[in-house]
């Protein structure tokens, strides 16, 4: 088991104080950001096993020295990484809107949901990360609290339309808990483990319209 202290993303500010020059920090800022990226790439093509820091360094474009001066070992590295990946994941989430009507509201999340699980990045990140949980469980902890953010939006999104009298709901949790593992059993879960898995548009809009319907028929105030 690895226990990794968390490390920010940009280390500017210790470095300026140091008396690096701001093009210097430029330049470092950029290196690094090479350096995550091809080890997003790495990692989730070879896993982290597999993934080697001199091949990081060659597909990065830069020397070992600048390497491991800014990522000292693999497992700084790939904390590093996966909290970049999360990071990203995270920003395409909360770009999406959710209306506050009902039926459209509604719809919104369900759709947003298949997007985000339908991302190719996050399903090869939830399989790095399960695959390396026992080594490194500070990552897997992060990566459940990142998910809650879907969470934690859509119980505010359903306790608001029960404080409007639309939804008569007593257990938020449990509300959308029921919601959100229907669209897993057909959105996630398979992706997961079936390589070759995917659903047509046309299959996502009557899901998405039978999960909504399913929901309303069992909160909505009449």
């Amino acid at each position: 088991m690895v226990t990794m202290k968390r490390r920010p993303l940009a280390e500017g500010a210790s470095e300026a104080s140091s008396g690096i020059q701001p093009h210097q920090l430029r330049i470092s800022s950029a290196k690094r950001k090479l350096i995550l990226d091809a080890s997003i790439q790495t990692f989730l093509a070879n896993g982290y096993e597999a993934a080697r820091m001199d091949s990081i360094g060659d597909l990065a474009g830069v020397s070992y020295a600048t390497l491991y001066k800014h990522f000292p070992s693999k497992e700084e590295l790939f904390v590093a990484a996966v909290d970049q990946l999360l990071a990203r994941l995270l920003i395409e989430y909360r770009e999406h809107a959710v209306p506050d009507d009902l039926e459209p509201g509604l719809q919104a999340i369900c759709r947003n949901f298949c997007d985000v699980v339908s991302d190719p990045q996050l399903i090869a990140t939830t399989r790095m990360i399960v695959g390396q949980v026992h080594v490194f469980p500070e990552i897997g902890k992060r990566f459940y609290e990142a998910r809650q953010l879907f969470s934690d939006r859509t119980d505010a999104w359903i306790q608001a339309r029960v404080d409007e009298g639309l939804l008569d709901v007593a257990d938020v949790e449990s509300a959308r808990a029921e919601l959100i593992g229907m669209l897993n059993e057909v959105f996630y879960f398979p992706r997961l483990f079936l390589l070759d898995y995917s659903v047509s548009a046309d299959k996502v809009v009557r899901t998405v319209d039978r999960v909504v319907e399913m929901f309303l028929a069992r909160y909505r105030v009449c």
